[in-house]
């Protein structure tokens, strides 16, 4: 089974935020939680989110 990790630091931010989930989909309101509360953005602008896409990674078991 596969887990798509993030950390915040793959991006460019100097934040040491990680998380983890089966999915995209389980991962990306983890993201958006963080963001909106440790980094102030209430909307994710569609150039963060395409970094944010592209540092997602699949690890498998």
């Amino acid at each position: 089974m596969a887990r798509y990790t993030f950390k915040c630091s793959d991006i460019g931010l100097d934040c040491g935020f990680s998380t983890q989930a089966a999915t995209k989909e389980e991962l990306m309101p983890l993201i958006a939680e963080h963001a909106k509360s440790k980094h102030g953005m209430a909307e994710i602008s569609p150039d963060v989110m395409q970094k944010v896409n592209g540092a997602i990674k699949k690890k498998l078991f």
